[in-house]
């Protein structure tokens, strides 16, 4: 389904990956490239109100004003260099305001992408040379910008993906970090899935992402050989409330504590989550 063009609109999808009926990564070109930015930084994406909603839908549970923008901010997933087709794994939220409206682009349709990257979920602000990332869902999505930045460019620094999933299919990317697992002596890729009996052929880890810090981080010590200290390993935690809640509760008699502006710490949160809808 084609959607009209606007003014407000200043980039075009170019192409579209499906990965299950509610996991996507878009391609979006901007009429004019953006000047490189940081790997894990997060730019506003929007569609005008008018545009139907598509997919298996409810109501919206904060409908936008007749007229209006509705705008979303979305961690970047491609690498900082890459700044003439943006890449952005989206999920389908059924009573969501802009997803439902983003499932009717197809490539060709054209978009409101924002003017400025900006954000502090970046691997500048590590205070250490061993990085575990945790992501769930789409939270992936700023940890794929740094692999595919740093990861290979850096063999100073360690990095650990952990990255959850309710089953394998929704495990997006899946191939490219064991890929990138195989090839790469300083990247480790740890995924989970937290519905084995959705998943029976599974043979990974189980459970929720916590399993690897319960036990002083004794998991994650065995599978990665990393240690939970802060003046030794920094964590990023992007995706579900619940999941950067539960490891926040656990890092914090290790010492963690989460980094801002005025205190530089290794605990980095990506916190506008809550509004990807």
């Amino acid at each position: 389904m084609s959607i009209p063009d606007s003014q407000n609109y200043n980039a075009t999808v170019v192409a579209r990956i499906d990965y299950t009926p509610s996991l996507r990564t878009y391609y979006i070109q901007p009429d004019q490239a953006f000047e490189p930015y940081q790997a894990g930084q997060y730019v506003t994406l929007g569609l005008e109100s008018s545009v139907p909603r598509s997919g298996e839908v409810i109501p919206e549970a904060r409908p936008p004003q007749e007229g209006k923008m509705v705008l979303r901010a979305y961690s970047i997933a491609s690498a900082g260099f890459e700044n003439e087709v943006l890449q952005f794994y989206v999920a389908h939220v059924p009573e969501g305001t802009l997803t439902p409206r983003l499932w009717t682009l197809e490539p060709g349709d054209r978009l409101q992408l924002g003017r400025r990257i900006t954000g502090n979920f970046t691997l500048e602000n590590a205070q250490t040379k061993t990085i575990v990332m945790v992501g769930t869902g789409t939270g992936i999505a700023p940890f794929l910008a740094m692999v595919r930045q740093h990861a290979a460019v850096r063999p100073d620094v360690r990095f650990v993906l952990l990255h959850g999933a309710t089953r394998r299919a929704e495990l997006g990317h899946h191939g490219e970090f064991r890929a990138l697992d195989f090839a790469l002596p300083n990247f480790v890729y740890l995924p989970a899935i937290s519905r084995p009996h959705l998943d029976p052929l599974w043979k990974g880890q189980i459970g929720r992402l916590t399993v690897f810090f319960q036990d002083q981080g004794r998991l994650l010590a065995e599978k990665a050989r990393v240690h939970l200290d802060p003046a030794k390993t920094d964590v990023y935690l992007c995706g579900s409330p619940g999941m950067v809640r539960d490891i926040s509760t656990i890092l914090e008699p290790a010492g963690y504590q989460k980094w801002t502006r005025a205190n530089p710490a290794a605990l980095h949160v990506e916190e506008y989550w809550k509004d990807k809808e």
